[in-house]
């Protein structure tokens, strides 16, 4: 990404497309000519903001779109719509004066990146992700069970060819491929690719989710993304590893703090405060009602809020490094609770507001957390004072409409936009009989 020059892109016999994620973290596109790009790119084109969920009202519609051309990409021939060069490229929103606009998540995401430098010794949210997602041949009704769990890294796995040619593709379009295979639910899947800042990662999440279905579509299936859309199979998550760097290195390190497994203490503060805010987090993390079919025991998901290294029964995780030399560059926190369904920008900067308020306030680290919490009952949880994450879509909306610290840093309008959108997923959906409650009390 990144690598074309803006000015013979746009003299190419070319489409151009481009594209934006609204609040809900949908992503939507526009056709142009590729003549318009360096338009696009210097003064913004025009557009009708309030057809994009969260962004503008009807009786003040008009917003511009700014193409950012560090994420300008040449489409692999194979997912290219028609017969003629095609290149993407990601917008930012901005309102009619020229100011970032205050819904969209990508603009307020760099705001934050800039406060956390600010604060932090110039450092950045890094951010690598782990999507997973399910094949799906069209035909089939999603939430059938069928299925059992013993499908993880299976080299005999029918679709092991559509993973590779999906990840044959991204590769082509500029991603950094680290590792694809079949995931632990018959038909999932998972590729990753190399770490980036919080925005360049949020940008391949939303290029990698459209890529990934043009493929499989190309085969006769297609993709979904739900996080728990069989019940008899693990559901998707999307973990996410979190660091902090600035020029100079990864400051999540100290060598000097070799009993706090060498976080340095501003990290721990850093990742105290998502954790002390991860029942608001959840909202944005966990943005359906399906999200929290998810979120239950017995799946691998965790609901426990605590830190462990290599402990994936817990809510936050500290990965192992292969090579112990690099500990320093390698030094990060994974979070397990997200899921493939939130807008990644919003979700990135969730993350660096409630960074920013550990900091602020010094919040005391609550230590590591080395027993597999599956093991324990709920009464033992509470007894030993863990939080959960919300089990409800209505009880995470609660609590995200109560935390001043997000309103504070994610701006009014967009705290109060997405709860409205939060609101709304739960009154469409929640009419809707769970079917297994169906199953059990229909004759009661």
């Amino acid at each position: 990404m990144g690598e074309f020059s803006i000015e013979d892109a746009a003299k190419q016999d070319a489409i151009l497309k481009a594209l934006v994620t609204d609040l809900s973290g949908g992503l939507r596109e526009i056709i142009f000519p590729i003549s318009i790009l360096p338009e696009l790119c210097s003064i913004g084109v025009a557009y009708d903001g309030s057809s994009f969920v969260g962004i503008n009202d009807i009786n003040s519609s008009d917003s511009i779109l700014c193409g950012d051309p560090r994420t300008l990409v040449r489409v692999n021939d194979s997912i290219a719509d028609i017969e003629k060069i095609e290149y993407w490229i990601i917008c930012d929103i901005v309102d009619t004066e020229g100011n970032p606009h205050p819904n969209c998540a990508r603009s307020q995401l760099q705001r934050l990146q800039s406060e956390l430098a600010k604060t932090w010794e110039g450092g950045q949210l890094m951010i690598g992700a782990e999507p997973e997602a399910f094949f799906v041949e069209k035909k089939e009704f999603l939430g059938t069970v069928n299925g059992g769990n013993s499908n993880y890294f299976n080299p005999r796995d029918p679709k092991s060819f559509l993973i590779a040619e999906i990840a044959n593709v991204l590769s082509t379009m500029g991603f950094e491929i680290e590792r694809a295979h079949a995931e632990v639910g018959d038909e999932q899947f998972e590729i990753n690719w190399r770490f980036d800042t919080a925005e360049r990662t949020a940008d391949r999440i939303q290029y990698y989710k459209l890529i990934a279905h043009k493929v499989a579509r190309n085969y006769g299936f297609d993709i979904t993304f739900l996080p728990k859309p069989y019940p008899t199979r693990n559901g998707s998550g999307m973990h996410c590893h979190l660091s902090v760097a600035n020029e100079k290195g990864n400051l999540f390190y100290d060598d000097s703090r070799t009993e706090f497994k060498n976080f340095s203490e501003k990290s721990l503060q850093f990742l105290t405060g998502i954790l002390s805010h991860a029942r608001s987090l959840s909202a944005i993390a966990n943005p359906t009602e399906v999200s929290y079919s998810r979120l239950v025991p017995g799946f691998e998901a965790p609901c426990v809020i605590a830190m462990g290294s290599c402990n994936r029964s817990a809510l936050c995780r500290i990965p192992a490094v292969a090579n112990p030399k690099l500990w320093a560059k390698g030094i990060r926190a994974e979070f397990r609770f997200p899921d493939p369904m939130t807008n990644p920008y919003l979700l990135a900067a969730g993350f660096i507001a409630a960074g920013l308020d550990g900091l602020q306030k010094k919040i005391a680290f609550c230590g590591f957390c080395e027993e597999n919490l599956y093991s324990l009952e709920l009464q033992d949880l509470r007894a030993r004072n863990f939080d959960l994450l919300p089990r409800t879509l209505w009880e995470s909306f609660s609590e995200f409409e109560e935390n001043e610290i997000l309103r504070e840093y994610l701006g009014a309008s967009m705290h109060a936009s997405f709860g409205a959108i939060l609101l709304e997923e739960i009154d469409a959906c929640q009419p809707f009989a769970n079917a297994e409650s169906v199953r059990r009390h229909y004759f009661d």
